[in-house]
Parts: structure tokens; sequence; C-alpha cells
């Protein structure tokens, strides 16, 4: 099942992308305010990760429950090919 780690590495990678769009947002918005200090830059870190937790905990559930056909797929696979194999 070499599927699972690759595509558990997948959806960590999507999530670090989503937290940083959204870390990104928020940093716009406070340059476009005028507030482009160091204690600025801190807050926009900390609503990007963790103020938008729930928009992205959606984005990875929808992820995981498109590839569970995959994982299924990949067990039904293995117990096939176990039970054609020779002993």
């Amino acid at each position: 099942m070499a599927t699972l780690p690759l595509a558990l590495a997948g959806v960590a990678a999507e999530f670090g992308v989503i937290m940083l769009d959204y870390q990104k947002q928020a940093w716009a918005a406070r340059v476009a305010a005028g507030r482009d200090g160091e204690d600025d830059l801190l807050a926009a870190i900390r609503e990007g990760a963790v103020l938008r937790v729930r928009p992205k905990a959606m984005t990875v559930a929808t992820i995981v429950a498109g590839l569970l056909p995959l994982f299924w797929g990949a067990v039904q696979a293995a117990r096939s090919c176990s039970a054609l194999r020779l002993r």
C-alpha cells in the first residue's frame, strides 16, 4: 500500500499551500491598510495559520474523501493478489 504515504504527503503539501495563501491575503490586507510593521507581520501569520483552520480542514477533508476510493481499491487489489499467489 505504497499509495497511502504518497497521498498523505500530497495532502500535507496542499494544506501548507492553503495556509500560505491565507497568510499572504492577511499580510496584503494589512499592507493595504498601512500597517506593515513586524508586529503586523506576526499578526498576519497568526491569522493565516490559526484563525482560518475551518476552511483548511474542510479542504483537507474533501481531498481525503476523494482519495478513499483509491485506498479502498488498493486494499482490495492487495487481497486479490495475495489470494492468487502460489504457496
